[in-house]
């Protein structure tokens, strides 16, 4: 077998199997290989049964990992090759709503803004089915890719899942399937769907709608085992794992099998648990991609985290919509007709751009991370977009972040330091950010 490996070029393969720091794990060169020769390991990267490939490069072509043309996906989606001069980029129209159904809403991370829309594509059968995330039933630490094709197998979708769940690797199954689907999916993996689809057109008539989220970062697939270690709970006790549950923001929490509600940190999401997340279970390939704000897809959703002059949110529990294409416009203009969303067009008002945080991290820190491991000589995706111009004060800020993110990648740092930052001796690091923050907002 490990001469059969050594033998194939591996010029066309995913990324995964010349630099595995760069792939994504997406799982769209499983959904590509005609062969069935790539499946996923425990970590969710791909493996190859070199028996079984034929070096199409097929897999090679698909891959968002090791290099991510905008001009190219620009052309594909929009038209023509030219960026939008903007980090929320190509937009029609945009919007800030939550789902009319009660029941929705209250269940969803944002005002269940996703699932009214694949509601309303189910239930007026514009779709045959959705393929959306959910934490799995009989591991619920881990997250599972599925389709939903009803109203209550939608819900169990609800819930932003922040791990890593290989959501294209599914499309293989969808091959086999008739009928459309909507499909709701990170910036990474809607690059693999969309160089998919071009080649692909069977599959990309299935394609109904492509629902896209902001992402500041995935998690690694272990992060919810290792929060539950972290308190003490064994794996076997609990059914369910929340990432945002409760009342919007949400806490991070398990509910175990006797019913008890057990919070993994202290705060709320958004204040507490999420920032330090995001650098300690950063995976490397997150912290070098360039795209927060799905700019790839039909319709892309994020909270709504404006804030008043006081620093109070202005929107709880709602969601910001950006609609991009002709087929999102017509998905927004029907959910809204038939109520089953509740919105309001801000198009021209400013103060809906996305928020300057993640427009930092991902518009600015990434990219300049980027062009310094390059310089560096070191492994990094290629992008045709040049890093944007930077102060000392940001060049020494992303210095600092990835020095920080560095300590994420060993157990042995990692797991002491979230433990202490969300137990009750971190909470003073919360108010300090909390007071921070409302500083900021009283100088306005």
């Amino acid at each position: 077998m490990a001469d059969l490996m050594a033998s194939i070029d591996k010029s066309q393969l995913s990324i995964a199997f010349t630099h595995r720091v760069l792939c994504t794990r997406c799982g769209t060169c499983v959904a590509a290989c005609p062969t069935n020769a790539i499946s996923l390991d425990k970590e969710l990267y791909p493996v190859l049964n070199p028996q079984a490939c034929t070096e199409c490069g097929l897999c090679a072509r698909v891959c968002p990992g090791g290099r991510v043309s905008f001009h190219d996906l620009n052309q594909l989606v929009f038209g023509r090759p030219d960026d939008a001069g903007s980090f929320d980029g190509h937009l029609q129209s945009t919007y800030v709503g939550y789902a009319a159904d009660p029941r929705i809403r209250r269940a969803g991370s944002g005002g269940g803004v996703i699932t009214a829309l694949l509601w309303d594509l189910l239930s007026r059968e514009q779709v045959d089915g959705c393929i959306v995330t959910r934490m799995y039933p009989q591991k619920p630490w881990q997250g599972q890719v599925y389709i939903a094709r009803n109203y209550q197998e939608l819900l169990q979708s609800q819930q932003s899942k922040y791990i890593i769940i290989p959501v294209n690797a599914i499309l293989q199954h969808i091959k086999s399937l008739k009928g459309k689907y909507a499909i709701v999916a990170l910036p990474c993996q809607i690059h693999g769907l969309r160089l998919l689809m071009r080649e692909e057109k069977p599959l990309a008539r299935k394609i109904h709608v492509i629902l896209g989220l902001f992402c500041a970062s995935s998690l690694q697939p272990f992060v919810a085992a290792e929060m539950l270690s972290c308190r003490g709970i064994q794996k076997r006790a609990i059914k369910d794992f929340q990432f945002r549950g409760g009342e919007w923001p949400g806490k991070i929490r398990a509910v175990l099998k006797n019913g008890q509600i057990k919070h993994l940190h202290y705060s709320n999401f958004k204040d507490g648990a999420i920032n330090y997340l995001t650098y300690l279970y950063s995976p490397e390939r997150c912290q070098t991609c360039i795209d927060g704000s799905a700019e790839f897809a039909d319709i892309a959703v994020s909270d709504a985290w404006t804030r008043d002059e006081y620093g109070n949110y202005l929107f709880n529990s709602h969601s910001k919509l950006i609609v991009r294409t002709d087929k999102g416009v017509a998905v927004m203009t029907d959910v809204i007709a038939a109520g089953n969303l509740i919105a309001d067009d801000v198009t021209r008002n400013g103060s809906y751009q996305t928020h300057k945080l993640h427009t930092q991290k991902k518009g600015l820190k990434a990219p300049l991370r980027v062009a310094r491991l390059l310089r560096e000589g070191k492994v990094a995706p290629i992008y045709d977009r040049s890093a944007p111009a930077a102060s000392w004060r940001e060049s020494w800020g992303e210095r600092m972040e990835s020095a920080i993110m560095r300590l994420g990648r060993s157990r042995a740092t990692r797991w002491p330091l979230f433990n202490f930052l969300t137990s009750r001796y971190g909470i003073i690091f919360v108010k300090i950010r909390q007071f921070i923050k409302s500083r900021k907002y009283r100088k306005k």
